[in-house]
């Protein structure tokens, strides 16, 4: 199991800090946070109500984010580095 994945879901209902392999940091309020056997995926909105997706296949595999466009469709805004609880 992906740390960084099980943190999100361990985290979750409460609002998550993601930090991103080029410093960046988003907090998200998550709406899920699901595991299939190895593979995760979650999803949440960050404070402007921008839908952030989240994914990993395993435990050796990067867990990165999305985000979705207001033109529609998705992109990648990076791997996630670090997962804390974000302030309420």
């Amino acid at each position: 199991m992906n740390t960084l994945a099980k943190r999100v879901h361990n985290i979750t209902p409460k609002p998550v800090r993601l930090t991103l392999d080029d410093g960046s940091t988003v907090d998200l309020r998550m709406r899920s946070a699901e595991f299939f056997q190895e593979a995760f995926q979650a999803e949440g909105v960050d404070d402007d109500d921008v839908t952030y997706r989240l994914v990993t296949d395993g435990e050796d595999d990067p867990l990165v984010a999305g985000r979705e466009r207001e033109s529609g469709g998705w992109e990648s805004v990076g791997e996630v580095v670090d997962v804390t609880h974000a302030e309420e």
